[in-house]
C-alpha cells in the first residue's frame, strides 16, 4: 500500500492492519478491533464493528474525533496518521513516543529554515557516528511478511428464488 501524498484513510488502515498480528499469526477480526477501540478494558467501544468495516472498505471516510482516538488505540498508531496529509508514520511515531524529539522541534520553532537545516545536519552527523548511513528511512516502517493467505469472503445467503435460479443455471451449464 502506498502512503503517498493523498493516501486514503482506508489505505492507511490497511497498512496498519498488516502490522497487527495476534498470537496465532492471523490478523484480528473486526470485532476484536471494535473491543480494542475502548478507552478502558471492557469499556464501551468508541465505534461499532460495522463502522470499522466501513472505514476499512473505504465506504466511510469521515470518522468522528472520538472514533479516531479509538482507531489509534486499536491499531496502536498516532492519531495524526489518520488525518489527511499526515502520511509519515515513522516520524509521527517518533514525535509521539519521544519527548526529546518534541522538545527539539519546539526549540527550532522560531529559527526558520536555517534552524531546521542545522537540526537535520546534526541528526545526519549522529547517524553517521552510529554507523547508520542509510538516510532512506521509509515513511512507513517495514511491514511483517504476510502470515496468512487472504480469506475468501463468505457467500451471501440466497433467497429461495435466487437459490433456485442458481441451481437451474448450474444444471444448464451457464
Amino acid at each position: 500500500m502506498a502512503s503517498g501524498p493523498d493516501a486514503t484513510l482506508a489505505s492507511k488502515l490497511a497498512i496498519l492492519l498488516r502490522r497487527i498480528v495476534d498470537r496465532t499469526g492471523q490478523r484480528p477480526s473486526v470485532r476484536t478491533l471494535e473491543k480494542a477501540t475502548s478507552a478502558t478494558t471492557g469499556g464501551k467501544p468508541a465505534m461499532t464493528y460495522q463502522v470499522i468495516n466501513d472505514l476499512l472498505n473505504g465506504e466511510k471516510r469521515d470518522p468522528k474525533t472520538s472514533q479516531l482516538l479509538g482507531l489509534a488505540r486499536a491499531f496502536d498508531a498516532p492519531v495524526a496518521f489518520f488525518l489527511p496529509g499526515y502520511n509519515g508514520l515513522t516520524s509521527l511515531e517518533v514525535y509521539e513516543a519521544q519527548a526529546d524529539a518534541r522538545e527539539a522541534l519546539r526549540l527550532i520553532h522560531d529559527l526558520g529554515e536555517e534552524g531546521a537545516a542545522e537540526l537535520l545536519e546534526a541528526a545526519l552527523a549522529i547517524r553517521r557516528r552510529r554507523g547508520k548511513t542509510d538516510t532512506n528511512i521509509p515513511e512507513v516502517p517495514e511491514l511483517p511478511p504476510m502470515v496468512e493467505p487472504p480469506r475468501p469472503g463468505r457467500r451471501r445467503r440466497l433467497s429461495f428464488t435466487e437459490a433456485a435460479e442458481r441451481a437451474v443455471s448450474d444444471l444448464e451449464g451457464l
